[in-house]
């Protein structure tokens, strides 16, 4: 019997790496996972490390082993309009993706039509200038995290060319800014603006910068929302020591809200974080918390998302729920429950309209605005 010829191996090397190195390779392995929704083992995030190790990735590694500093240094670049590198740009989409693929379970906790568009007309506008490799095209996968295109579904993978994409992404826009056509938002698109910037090349970091500052607003905004999503803690300078809190100025209280006998009260807590008390009537006085930005921010799209002229209409996000009820003399009620805790209560609609006016008043407040838009750069879009 002849012998069979002896396989080719590639050649294994063992070395020691140090916690640090393996701590990044950890990160790595979540960047990759992220990207293709595949894991790989430690030694594949090597692998592909030393393949790939163009010093803009090799950037991006090092911001991602302190994500909250690095993404606070990035926020002090674009406040100060200095120019921001390929890798801090990458590392802002990447918490860009996670930010739209957090909080999925309900529609009503999904990140908004307006800021799913916004982004991907970012995405268009990267796509333009950048020097795409002829060998290995992406396009193919961008389209796969997009509605389907009755024209593509004729065309083989290798067939589809830039021209598809753009009119496809340009399609998907307009779908998301009509507000007649809500359908299913695309979640999974918004990786493809940091697939994009993570794989290929760009000649001139200006007007990387140029096609991407219009958008800011709106990335900063997704990206927070996603770091909180991944660390839950805000987009905060870590506090000063001891010493420096004794000089530190006192905040401002903010207004309480009295109607229909309820009242509101807004309570200073750590750093510039606030949460509404609502305070019932009644002879027992009740005392109904909502900690937290997440929690009153999307209590508040709650109050004023919930359609209050229709009986069995309901509204679900992440920590909050609510329907309309009709009561035994057929005049509707509002059923509220908060989903981590079961805590519910049935409001009579003169309740109901007396909180929503009392959020309402107080967010008319210049402390209370001044002290929410610093809370929405620190936890982002909720």
């Amino acid at each position: 019997m002849a012998k069979k010829a002896a396989t080719a191996h590639q050649p294994v090397i063992s070395i020691r790496i140090s916690e640090e190195l393996r701590s990044r390779l950890e990160t790595l392995k979540e960047v990759i996972a992220q990207k293709t929704g595949q894991t790989v083992s430690t030694s594949e995030a090597a692998k592909q490390l030393l393949e790939s190790a163009r010093d803009d990735r090799l950037e991006l590694a090092n911001l991602l082993t302190e994500p909250t500093d690095s993404l606070l240094n990035i926020r002090g670049k674009a406040e100060a309009h200095m120019p921001l590198t390929q890798a801090e740009w990458a590392l802002v989409a990447y918490y860009c993706a996670k930010g739209a693929q957090s909080f999925m379970s309900t529609e009503q906790g999904q990140l908004s039509y307006d800021s799913l568009a916004e982004i991907l007309e970012a995405f268009l506008a990267v796509y333009a200038i950048a020097r795409r490799r002829k060998k290995l095209s992406l396009d193919f996968l961008y389209l796969m995290t997009l509605p389907e295109d009755k024209q593509l579904a004729a065309k083989e993978p290798d067939d589809v060319d830039s021209d598809d994409l753009r009119r496809v992404v340009t399609r998907t826009i307009q779908m998301l800014r009509d507000p007649a056509q809500k359908r299913r938002r695309p979640l999974l698109a918004v990786r493809n603006l940091y697939t994009l910037l993570d794989q290929e090349t760009f000649s001139n970091i200006e007007k990387l910068n140029e096609v991407l500052w219009p958008h800011w607003n709106t990335l900063w905004r997704v990206c927070a929302r996603g770091h909180y999503a991944v660390h839950r803690k805000p987009l905060r300078p870590k506090p000063a020591g001891d010493d420096d809190d004794f000089e530190a100025p006192m905040q401002r209280g903010l207004p309480s809200q009295e109607e229909g006998g309820y009242r509101l009260d807004l309570v200073r807590e750590e750093g510039n974080d606030f949460s509404p008390y609502l305070h019932f009537p009644g002879p027992l006085a009740p005392r109904y918390p909502v900690t937290g930005y997440a929690r009153t921010a999307e209590f508040r799209r709650m109050l004023e998302g919930l359609d209050l002229t229709r009986p069995l209409a309901q509204w679900k996000g992440h920590y909050f729920y609510a329907h309309v009820g009709i009561m035994e003399n057929q005049e509707f009620d509002v059923n509220f429950c908060a989903c981590d805790n079961g805590i519910s209560f049935v409001f009579p609609m003169e309740h109901w309209k007396s909180i929503q006016n009392l959020f309402r008043r107080a967010w008319q407040s210049p402390d209370v605005m001044q002290a929410w838009d610093t809370l929405a750069l620190e936890y982002g879009e909720m």
